[in-house]
């Protein structure tokens, strides 16, 4: 399948390679279906590019490569919704906001897009701890977003 993007050109994909997301992303609840691409010039930053909005393409990143302290905990009910079986099947993002000074990037640890990639289905949740911030900085130490 092809797929013409915005900030990504044309992309070539299988439809086994789309992740569903039941309840669309934070902001984006009308995109259900995305690609997670990963290209070599622009690692650690991976793209979820939304199939049915071909400008919605958000950076994406695994915050275990950043933030190796991170961790957080599925509730039971998430853990259904997503037939995550062990462990193994979770893949975690965090979105990522990059402005026009890329050394102010930061990343919302806040709300991780957990994915099953085994059955190619995600979800954003919100995490319920105070001490997760929204706004992490990638490089150096800033205050709010």
């Amino acid at each position: 399948m092809q797929l013409e993007t915005t900030a990504l050109g044309a992309l070539q994909y299988d439809k086994s390679a789309v992740i569903h997301f039941p309840e669309g992303l934070l902001g984006f609840v009308q995109s259900k279906n995305f690609l997670l691409l990963e290209l070599e010039e622009t690692r650690p930053l991976r793209w979820l590019q939304s199939i049915e909005q071909p400008s919605l393409t958000l950076p994406v990143l695994d915050p275990a490569e950043i933030f190796p302290t991170y961790q957080y905990k599925l509730a039971a009910t998430e853990c259904a919704s997503l037939d995550i079986a062990n462990s193994s099947d979770v893949l975690t993002v965090v979105v990522a906001i990059i402005p026009e000074d890329p050394n102010k990037a930061t990343v919302n640890l806040k709300a991780p897009v957990i994915i099953n990639h085994r059955k190619m289905v995600g979800k954003q949740i919100v995490l319920d701890d105070p001490a997760v911030e929204v706004c992490a900085p990638l490089f150096a130490p800033q205050k709010g977003c």
